[in-house]
């Protein structure tokens, strides 16, 4: 009798009750995926999205208190610069940052990204030549590299200057010469952090000289604030 009242759906009577297999399918489908959106896994993920996408608070005028800390994990670990001074130009600014690549859950469609500060800055640095035998011959100057274009997350170094490409013009260089200070300007990149029980608010830096290693608490850096 049911296929029967059915069939009247092809005299153009849509009567309830009565579904192709294709909408009985879909419906199935959709039920699933409404299952899937409500189940804790589902609601977990949500929540880490969400925190991780969500701007921090501007930090207080002169926020974080020591600059010197962190654009030492920017300067290479030989020692042969060195920074006078360092100040902040401006205030920290909240923004979403991409996490290391270790850093990151391991479960699927979770975040790669957490709330954080950039911090411009301005170093004055020095060469301190090491490295060269009794004798050897210092260069004159040597040309300096850094985290100039935003989001590179590079450190400092020095290399021998290179000329142009044929056909291009001379890119800008910096110069440093050995004993002489420079001035650079730069940025800074910490992460947002929640402050546990007896531990003052501070920021995690990122990692500069192992940006490709797993998380180790033994070496990061914090910045108090």
């Amino acid at each position: 009798m049911k296929k029967l009242v059915c069939g009247l759906l092809s005299a153009g009577l849509l009567l309830p009750g009565c579904k192709s297999d294709s909408e009985k399918a879909a419906d199935a489908l959709q039920q699933v995926a409404r299952a899937a959106a409500e189940s804790p896994e589902a609601k977990a993920r949500e929540a880490a999205w969400k925190l991780a996408t969500t701007r921090p608070a501007k930090l207080a005028a002169g926020a974080p208190k020591n600059l010197r800390l962190a654009v030492e994990q920017l300067l290479p670990l030989e020692g042969y610069l060195q920074v006078v001074s360092v100040r902040a130009v401006s205030p920290a600014e909240p923004a979403i940052l991409q996490l290391p690549t270790l850093w990151r859950p391991v479960k699927g469609n979770y975040p790669t990204v957490a709330p954080g500060y950039r911090q411009p800055f301005e170093a004055v640095l020095k060469w301190k030549p090491t490295g060269y035998a009794p004798g050897e011959k210092v260069p004159t100057a040597l040309a300096l590299e850094g985290p100039w274009a935003p989001d590179t997350l590079r450190g400092f170094a020095l290399r021998e200057p290179q000329g142009p490409l044929p056909g291009q013009a001379t890119p800008a260089t910096i110069l440093v010469k050995a004993g002489q200070t420079v001035t650079v300007r730069g940025l800074l990149y910490a992460y947002a952090t929640s402050p546990t029980a007896g531990d003052s608010p501070r920021l995690l830096l990122y990692p500069y000289r192992n940006p490709l290693g797993p998380p180790d608490t033994r070496h990061m850096v914090y910045l108090p604030l």
